[in-house]
């Protein structure tokens, strides 16, 4: 979290009150409580052996100059490739080998050049369509899987001249999602607590079809508190045909649809939430805070919510080797994680008992220079 001056440039916009095509209400289901705050004081062990079932695949990244990460890089995976974005990269490995295959776009301003890779939703692998953020004023760049720039999409806003005394600014839109083949919802930053809007669904022909009111509001000045700026503040994951979304700093996590946003989840204490996935029987986030990075999942089937104890990943007592740090989950119910190289290294130090129990061909990742790029973890979660 960083403190920064803000500057806006005013956009003008011609809105249209126009329908799209329906989208699909989700089904029914109970208001399930996950108990964060309670799971974080009281952090456990948790087991890799409760969330998954098979054998994890490791695939250490291709570590070339050319293509090497930089820090905090997030993984996804489809069921060939490994998509990797890091700041101003957006990189596609062999999910067999590792071998780097391509780039998506790249960064520069120039013919077809994005200016930041994304947090929230920057793959759709359903469509196999990327999601980077374009130079010009709330515009992001659509990508396909080889790389190419498909269309650009314009999250249309209210805006006007910021009134920097009175701490009085336009809609921000920071993040967007497909909502279906036709429509896209986008997330509108509630900078100041005066925000009208939390939602806006629009598409390329209609600006504003429609939104989801913003009911939290505060006293905030600019020049008294500064401005806090995180990687997201409107998260959108999707889950079982579904679009599910999150605000930071608000206890509620809804599936969104054109008819309605319907709360599916209450995260009780969840402020230093860093991302969120789903899967038939989990839901899995990462929290944050001064001491690193907490794995959490929340079982549906007991209702039970578990924050491991130590911030270096899941405890792995399926094969004995790395712990397992996740950050998504695909379409085929996988859980995609990561160890940095020079984890692995000074796992390989700490445990040379376990490391000689290990099968011939993890043994050569003992060989991997610190700073080579990760090693991928894959896994099938239990449904």
């Amino acid at each position: 979290m960083r403190k920064i001056k803000l500057a806006i440039i005013p956009v003008f916009i011609l809105i249209t009150l126009t329908g799209c095509k329906n989208s699909v209400p989700p089904a029914e289901e109970a208001l399930r409580t996950v108990k964060i705050a309670e799971a974080m004081e009281n952090k456990t062990t948790v087991l890799l052996s409760e969330l998954i079932q098979g054998d994890i695949e490791y695939i250490p990244l291709e570590s070339k100059k050319e293509h090497l990460l930089n820090n905090n890089p997030r993984f996804y995976a489809n069921k060939t490739e490994i998509i990797a974005f890091a700041k101003n990269q957006a990189f596609v490995f062999d999910r067999k080998t590792g071998k780097f295959l391509r780039e998506i776009g790249h960064y520069g301003n120039d013919p077809g050049g994005y200016q930041t890779t994304k947090y929230s939703y920057p793959f759709d692998e359903k469509n196999d369509l990327f999601y980077l953020g374009g130079w010009e004023q709330q515009v992001y760049y659509r990508y396909n899987t080889s790389g190419h720039l498909v269309d650009k999409i314009t999250a249309y806003s209210n805006t006007k001249e910021p009134d920097m005394q009175n701490s009085d600014f336009g809609e921000i839109i920071t993040s967007i999602a497909p909502l279906n083949d036709t429509c896209f919802v986008g997330h509108v930053w509630n900078i100041n607590g005066k925000q009208k809007a939390k939602l806006i669904i629009f598409n390329e022909n209609n600006h504003r079809i429609k939104t989801y009111p913003q009911y939290k509001t505060f006293e905030w000045n600019i020049f008294k508190d500064g401005l806090s700026v995180y990687n997201w503040d409107g998260w959108f994951y999707a889950h079982n045909n579904q679009l599910n979304y999150f605000e930071r700093n608000t206890d509620t996590l809804y599936s969104v649809s054109l008819e309605n946003l319907k709360p599916r989840y209450v995260l009780e204490g969840s402020t230093f939430i860093r991302d969120l996935s789903e899967s038939v029987r989990f839901l899995l986030f990462n929290l944050r805070n001064e001491e690193g990075i907490y794995c959490g999942i929340f079982d549906k089937e007991n209702r039970e919510t578990k924050i491991a104890q130590t911030a270096n990943g899941i405890e792995n007592d399926v094969d004995n080797f790395l712990p397992f740090s996740f950050y998504s989950v695909n379409l085929n119910d996988e859980l995609v994680g990561c160890q940095e190289a020079y984890t692995v290294k000074a796992w390989f130090n700490d445990n040379p008992a376990k490391a000689a129990q290990l099968p011939p061909k993890y043994q050569n990742l003992r060989n991997m220079k610190e700073t080579d790029n990760p090693v991928v973890m894959i896994a099938k979660l239990k449904e």
